[in-house]
């Protein structure tokens, strides 16, 4: 067993990686580097001796210190139990589920795995799986330099067939020449990871959605970087490790693919064999957890337990004001949405009161009209964070937004990759007016590395990118400058399928502007401030223009 869990003391600031631009981060090379972090290498079983006994022989010939090494196997209620074999790593112990946990499957034996294991790096291995003498190594010197790398082992597939022993997997691993173990030419790599990997440049110029590599196992992350992202659900039978990763993307993680990391598979995926069926089952329960990718999701107004866009409006005003605001939001074409309402609604009482002249009366009005809707959440305090939604959303309770805004928002934050998009509505001059759509990958990073003297915006523009919007071009409005009696609900508005043609609409005719520093926001404020004057003149023009009488 390993020394007792520390943390990683820090020497130095970290490094600020620009989206998922792992090219900023130096590893330690392969050869002649000294480890000093502890890692706990997780291994789920069920029923799976003869490859477990091959698995655990090669990882007896790690390169990675042994005393910072520990191999935790995981029984998943096998039957006959799992038993440790001869040829196995100096630190190996074998956990039972049952012991700690009520579930079962392969999330709940990795997430009991780690939370009794001691090493300050996670490790996931599946148990057909032969890896290379330098696997472990290969991705744990990524996290020597960086507590936000996700790593991604490569692994050849091996079709059914083979023969071979623990003994001659250690005496390959001792004799270098593992490689040599399976013929190339008969294996298969993981088309749909390397795939994705290659067409985005090893996943630094990957998107949003650069978490989809995350699956299958092998893949190696720090322990607090675990527990930010809530852990693996142990509720899920498939398709965990897609759910976690899509979770480890909402804290910021970086995901980097190490070539150097290879193994053996032995045996094609059940993704292989059963692709059609597998897909089927994750898709509703996938769905459910995680707005992206988005056509997961049906077009159906439908609710589910993460939406994609959190808003959050501070009830201060009358309350049609705030009303109209909360309505509008929830009008939007984009239907997966939640609003968060805050204001403090504890002091609320049923005790005796003027019905009319009640100094809280806007409030409660507020309480009334939107305490039964479930899309709307009734909170004492706005939330840091939309996780493990990706989208923040925050607004002034004056600000009014158009059907299609809150869409074409996150189709400019998508588009653009930006960390944050603000809209300045007509009228306002200064940030503080903005309405502001925040990723929360960013602002997840941003909060790591941020320094107590920084805004937290210009730090989620050096990870992420920030991008402002004119209002006229979204349909941002200042409702204060419309009549009181103009303070409405907007009637029912039919729900617009979000295909490419929508994309582009979304994006048609909307011009943004980087911003970057103090010099460039204010360029942005001069530049909407000119656009609002240049439409407001086109606007007086079309009034004042003659109508041509008719000849009749």
């Amino acid at each position: 067993m390993l020394s007792p869990r520390r943390a990683a003391a820090p020497t130095r600031a970290p490094v600020r990686v620009f989206r998922n631009d792992w090219s900023a981060l130096d590893p330690p090379p392969l050869a002649n580097w000294r480890p000093s972090r502890s890692v706990s290498l997780v291994i789920p079983a069920h029923n799976c001796q003869p490859t477990l006994d091959l698995v655990l022989a090669a990882l007896r010939h790690q390169t990675y210190p042994s005393e910072l090494f520990e191999v935790l196997v995981v029984d998943d209620g096998s039957d006959p139990p799992i038993r440790l074999p001869e040829l196995r790593p100096t630190h190996c112990r074998l956990v039972r589920v049952a012991d700690h946990a009520a579930g079962w499957g392969r999330a709940t034996a990795l997430h009991v795995g780690a939370t009794v294991s001691d090493g300050e790096i996670l490790h996931w291995l599946d148990a057909d799986m032969v890896v290379f003498p330098e696997h472990v190594a290969a991705q744990v010197r990524w996290h020597h330099v960086s507590d936000e790398v996700v790593t991604l082992g490569y692994k050849r597939f091996v079709d059914h067939g083979w023969t071979i022993t623990p003994e001659e997997v250690a005496e390959r691993c001792a004799a270098g020449t593992l490689d040599r173990l399976f013929p190339l030419a008969e294996t298969a790599p993981h088309e749909y990871v390397e795939r994705l990997i290659n067409d985005t440049d090893h996943l630094r110029g990957g998107d949003h959605l650069n978490f989809r590599a995350h699956v299958g196992a092998t893949a190696a992350l720090a322990r607090a970087l675990y527990e930010e992202a809530g852990g693996l659900n142990p509720e899920l039978r498939l398709g965990e490790d897609t759910e976690f990763g899509y979770r480890l993307a909402q804290v910021g993680a970086v995901f980097v693919p190490e070539p150097r990391a290879r193994s053996w598979h032995l045996g094609p995926s059940h993704m292989m064999t059963r692709g059609d069926a597998l897909r089927r089952y994750n898709r509703p329960f996938l769905a459910d957890l995680m707005p992206q990718p988005r056509y997961l999701r049906p077009a159906a107004n439908r609710i589910f337990a993460v939406p994609l866009v959190v808003a959050v409006v501070h009830a201060d005003g009358p309350y049609e004001l705030v009303r109209t605001c909360v309505d509008r939001l929830l009008a939007s074409d984009l239907t997966d949405l939640r609003v968060v309402l805050v204001a403090n609604w504890a002091e609320l009482s049923d005790d005796r009161r003027s019905i009319l002249a009640d100094p809280l009366l806007e409030r409660r009005l507020l309480a009334a009209a939107y305490r039964s809707d479930p899309r709307v959440a009734l909170a004492p305090s706005a939330p840091d964070t939309a996780f493990p939604a990706p989208y923040l959303l925050e607004l002034a309770p004056h600000h009014g937004v158009d059907a299609d805004t809150v869409r074409r928002l996150v189709a400019i934050a998508d588009e653009w990759q930006a960390g944050l998009v603000r809209v300045l509505p007509a009228g306002a001059t200064t940030p503080e007016d903005a309405v502001s759509l925040w990723r929360t990958a960013a602002l997840s990073r941003a909060r790591r590395v941020r320094r107590p003297d920084e805004p937290l915006d210009q730090v989620v523009a050096e990870v992420a990118g920030r991008r402002w919007v004119s209002g006229d071009d979204l349909g941002v409005l200042d409702l204060r400058t419309l009549p009181a009696e103009q303070w409405t609900s907007p009637r029912p508005r039919l729900v617009v399928r979000a295909d490419r043609r929508a994309r582009r609409d979304a994006l048609a005719g909307v011009e943004t502007i980087p911003v970057g520093g103090i010099r460039s926001l204010a360029h942005a404020t001069r530049f909407v401030a000119h656009r609002y004057a240049g439409l407001a003149a086109d606007r007086l023009r079309q009034r004042v223009r003659p109508r041509r009488r008719s000849t009749g």
